[in-house]
This record gives structure tokens, sequence and C-alpha cells, in this order.
């Protein structure tokens, strides 16, 4: 048995000849697990929060599902279009309901998006029936997987295998999963979070005693910084869990960072490899006694974020001013990716996105408005976050020195600095116009040390 995990936020919309290469594998079993990109969800979130209106809609997401169905020869592809079609219908005829009602329900929506991302998952099914291979296709419900509400350890991952009698019953061939399409513990329709098909991914290669699971991406493997910054970046052979997690949250999106984590509980490998070679591995995500010790191994940025500075000399001192400080800003659902705290206690650092300024800056002026611990609270936009990650950074000496060396070397001002608690990355924020300069620098005299 084998399983692939098709993110199309990954692979992209060409998918007849990685469709082939999957068909090869027909006769070993094969379970694929689906998820369509979080801009096609998008469109109709935002024309049921009447943020675009239906017809523009419908055309973007036609074109969006046409775009897949390229490659899918004859009659076969006239019935897809025409199943499309049908689709498309029925999404817009309840949206059309639904607001005529005073808007989508909370139940609504799940199954308006649901009804969405199973169509890609039929589209992926069609083609492999195209190319002689007897597919079938059932939501992550239909296949035994619950949306997990109230989660709590080890269930912190929003869906669980609460079926796997169902799993089994179904897994046989060749089955393609929608991996967001999901019921919660009524049975009622509920749509799993972005990244939770590559979680479902992980459950059922455990749950079927599979040790790994294929991830196929239009470029290949993760790389040691975005080729679009510097063409000198190259595919990292291997990855520890921890390595690839920090830079799953630094938006290298290969799986979700909660299926990293789940990867690692259950000892299931994740092998990144190309859509050209879907099983070829270009970088195998495991455990660290099995991967490479480069000291460090990657350097990722997060563009368009902001520095907000909170200062006061009363902060010195005092305990809970930064649990208060933190409280205030996610209250309004705010989230920090950046902390630095002077040692004098008298300022702290946050970094937010650029987007999330504002809210923050409200957040704190209401929640200090009548205390005289925050004296000033200063911005500055247009930053990013530049975080180098390697486990071997990990109690080696030296390593910031030759990051912010190299850093300094290239012009670049650091305006803060932070590093995990794992020792596994070391994050620093400088301006955006200064951000492809430090990736380049990191990575050419830190990683490739030329």
């Amino acid at each position: 048995m084998i399983i692939v995990n098709l993110n199309l936020e990954n692979t992209g919309l060409e998918l007849k000849g990685l469709c082939e290469k999957l068909a090869e594998k027909a006769s070993q079993g094969l379970i694929i697990i689906v998820e369509p990109r979080e801009d096609t969800l998008r469109i109709l979130t935002e024309a049921v929060a009447s943020h675009m209106n239906e017809d523009e809609a419908l055309a973007k997401l036609a074109g969006e599902l046409n775009g897949l169905v390229k490659g899918i020869p004859g009659d076969l592809k006239r019935n897809v279009e025409t199943e499309l079609v049908e689709s498309l219908n029925r999404i817009f005829e309840y949206l059309h309901a639904e607001k005529k009602a005073g808007g989508a329900t909370p139940k609504g929506l799940p199954v308006m998006l649901n009804l969405l991302a199973n169509t890609v998952a039929k589209v992926v099914s069609s083609y492999l029936n195209a190319l002689g291979v007897n597919a079938k296709w059932v939501t992550a419900g239909q296949a035994g997987f619950t949306l997990v509400e109230d989660y709590e350890p080890p269930w912190s991952h929003y869906v669980s295998l609460v079926n796997p009698d169902g799993l089994k019953s179904v897994s046989k061939g060749v089955l393609v999963i929608s991996g967001r399409s999901c019921v919660d513990h009524e049975g009622g329709e509920a749509l799993l979070k972005k990244g939770m098909g590559s979680v479902v991914a992980i459950l059922a290669a455990s749950d079927l005693r599979v040790g790994e699971v294929y991830v196929p991406k239009a470029n290949g493997g993760v790389y040691t910084a975005d080729p679009w910054i510097t063409d000198k970046a190259r595919t990292i052979p291997s990855l520890s869990y921890s390595e690839a997690l920090e830079l799953s949250r630094l938006g290298e999106w290969v799986v979700s960072p909660q299926a990293v984590e789940l990867a690692e509980e259950l000892g299931v490998r994740i092998l990144v490899s190309s859509t050209q070679d879907p099983f070829k591995e270009c970088t195998t995500i495991g455990f660290e006694k099995a991967v490479e010790k480069q000291i460090v191994k990657a350097v990722a940025m997060i563009p368009d974020m902001s520095i907000l500075t909170v200062e006061g000399a009363a902060m010195a001192g005092t305990p809970g001013v930064a649990s208060a400080i933190l409280g205030e800003i996610a209250k309004r659902g705010v989230s920090i990716s950046m902390i630095s705290q002077d040692a004098s206690e008298i300022g702290i650092t946050l970094l937010v996105k650029d987007r999330d300024l504002d809210i923050a800056l409200k957040g704190l002026r209401e929640g200090f408005s009548r205390q005289r611990l925050v004296k000033r609270v200063k911005i500055q936009r247009g930053v990013a976050v530049i975080s180098a990650v390697g486990e071997g950074m990990r109690g080696t000496r030296g390593v910031a020195a030759k990051i912010f060396s190299a850093v300094a070397e290239a012009g670049v001002n650091v305006l803060a600095i932070a590093q995990g608690s794992s020792e596994t990355s070391i994050s620093f924020a400088v301006s955006m116009s200064d951000a492809e300069k430090a990736v380049k620098a990191v990575h050419d005299r830190v990683i490739l040390d030329v």
C-alpha cells in the first residue's frame, strides 16, 4: 500500500502527468488524499460573506475547476465537465437560498465548501479512471475520520480516525479521499482546516502500518532557500522532524505543522518528491539519527511584518506584564510571530503581520489606557523575519556570530533577534528592502560556506 498526500498548493493544477505516474503504482494499492487550493475555497467564502458577487465567484470557480480537467481524454472529459457544471450549480443554488434566507448558516457553509472539495477529489479519480485504473473516491468522513472540536492531547490535531474499520473497508485497490471533507461527532458535515488533509494522510499511514507518506511538489523537495530569491538554492536531502516543524511554521508549506508533529509521534516518514517523479524522494523528513548533521540547513523569510515595541519604566519587576500585553493582543485574534524582551524588563518587542498591526495597537490602547505601566508604543511597518534553521545549531558555538557577521557584511541592519526554545532556529527582523540581501547572505556565507 502506498499513501500520497496530493495538495494542490504544492502541485498546482497540472495533474495529467502526475496522475499518469501515480497510475503506474496502482497494482500495489494506492490511497491518495486530495486537498484543494485554499484560494479556491476562499472564493466561495468571500461570496458567502458578500465580499464578491455570485457571478464573479462562479466565473472564478469555473476557471479553477476547468483548469484541473485539462488532459482528460474524449468522452470522459465531457462527463467530468458535466459533473463540474452540476457541482457548481448545486453550490450556487445552495448559496443563493442561504443568502435569501438572511445569510449562510454555520452548517450551510461547510456543506458548500465540502461540495467544492469533493469535486476536486472526483476530478483526480476521473483522471485515474481515464488511465485504466479502477479508482473510487470517498470523503474523509466516509473513510472513518471525524473532526475533533474539543481537542486535547494526544488529539491536538483537529481530526481523529474514530472508525479504523471504515478505513480498512474502503482502502482496497485505488482510493481517492477528499481530505478536507469530514464529519463532526454528530455526523454533520464539517470542513477540516487548511493542511488537515496531511494529518489524515499520516493517521491513515499509521493505522494501515505504512511507514511513509509521499508528498509531491511542483518544484520537488524542500530547498535551502527560496529559489526565487537565490539561484544557488538546492534541495535538502533530509530534515529532522524538528527542522521540518520550524520550516512549516515559517511558511515552507509541504505539510501542516500538526502533521509534522503527528508524524514524529507515530513514526511515519514524510517523503517530499517531485510531481515529475512522485515516488522518488527529494527530501526525507524523519528521525534525527537518520538525517545529515549540517549545522544550518535552510533560511526562510516571512515578509510583510510589523514591529510593535511596548515600553515603560514601570514594567520592570512587575509580574504579569508580558502576559497582559500578549493577552490583550490575543483577545483580538492577532497571532504574534516573534517576541524579544529587554533584560532590563522595560521593553518588549513583538512582530505581527502588517495587516494585523492596527488591531494589535487598538488592543494595547484599550487594555492599558487606565494603567501607568506602558509609557509608549513604537511601531515600524515594512519588516521581514529571516529564520535560519538547522538541528546542528543546538549546542554548537559560534553559529549566531557567523550568521550575524554575514548579515552585517551584506550591509543589512538587524532590528530584533529571537532564538527558538528548541535551539534549532535563530530568527531576526530586517526591513523589507534588505530582506533578500539578508537571505542571500545567510544562504551563501553560512549554509553554502562560500
